[in-house]
């Protein structure tokens, strides 16, 4: 079995300005790669296609350190932490983040949040009000099937803070969900976007150097869209975008690549635009261990961070 670890925000509290935002403290992240070097085995991605292969087993206590969207503090605090300890962490960097400085709807929700707490009733009336008023220029369903559609608690959030963030990242038109995060953004967290993302984001040569330095780097697609949610020919644009950016680190796509699915999201139509293109490896969101000898390489399961202990 190979225990796969999915990390996010990894941040030191005690200095960022967005101490709202949910994640793991690097005291914490330190103490876990502490107990993971203790009772696991820390495999690079090259031995989990080695071991798909049947070229070699791995270790009964296999991990594999995966950190998906591409933050600055993956490059400024995790990245020297893994190199100190001789561990390879896979990087899922998104494309229009890290080469274009655009700031990713899922970020503008999660700081949004971050900057109201205890205002979730306020933001689902802001959310609400703004769908009423753009009733006319977009074919939209009732809130109240909105809200029996979404407002469900998941592992992590009550009902209404995943309601306000699906209606902003997938059940909303793309335009409209993009405008009203906009706005919300602009209300609560800050009006400068731009600044915003170059701060938040690590930059394509960090992701050059990492790779240089042994850590490994995955398809992340280009907006970081639901990939389940889009036409085929939208599809393959995310895919081919994040292969031509793995192509400029350095990354070994004309051998094996890998990918981890933004939200978790997939279908079978993404699967042979991924199979087309010679995809080795893909991660999901469910939790659980990977079976690599029963699994589909395509959809390896990943622990959250918050599943071990910290």
């Amino acid at each position: 079995m190979l225990t796969v670890v999915m990390y996010h925000y990894v941040r030191d509290f005690s200095r960022t300005r967005h101490p709202g935002i949910r994640g793991l403290d690097l005291a914490g992240f330190r103490r876990q790669l502490d107990h993971l070097q203790a009772h696991y085995t820390v495999v690079t991605v090259a031995d989990v296609l080695a071991a798909r292969r049947g070229e070699r087993p791995l270790p009964a206590t296999a991990a594999l350190l995966t950190f998906d969207d591409a933050y600055a503090e993956h490059y400024a605090l995790v990245f020297p932490e893994l190199h100190a300890r001789g561990l390879q962490g896979v990087f899922f960097a998104p494309v229009d983040p890290v080469c274009h400085g655009r700031l990713l709807d899922v970020n503008r929700v999660h700081f949004v949040l971050a900057a109201a707490p205890g205002r979730v009733d306020e933001l689902v009336r802001l959310v609400e009000a703004a769908v009423e008023d753009a009733r006319g220029d977009f074919d939209l369903e009732p809130l109240d099937t909105y809200r029996a559609t979404w407002a469900h608690p998941s592992r992590f959030d009550d009902a209404w803070t995943i309601y306000i963030k699906r209606m902003l990242q997938t059940a909303l038109p793309e335009t409209l969900r993009n405008r009203i995060a906009g706005q919300l953004f602009a209300r609560f967290v800050s009006a400068d976007e731009a600044t915003f993302a170059a701060e938040l984001y690590m930059s394509e040569p960090q992701a050059r150097l990492m790779r240089d330095c042994g850590m490994a780097f995955g398809a992340h697609g280009a907006s970081h869209c639901w990939l389940n949610q889009v036409p085929r020919d939208r599809q393959e644009q995310e895919i081919d975008a994040s292969l031509a950016f793995l192509k400029r680190i350095g990354a070994p796509v004309e051998d094996h690549w890998f990918i981890a699915y933004p939200y978790g999201g997939w279908n079978e139509g993404l699967l042979d635009v991924l199979r087309a293109r010679g995809c080795s490896l893909g991660f999901t969101v469910e939790p659980a261990l990977a079976d690599l000898a029963t699994r589909d390489p395509l959809l390896l399961p990943r622990l959250d961070t918050n599943d071990l202990p910290q």
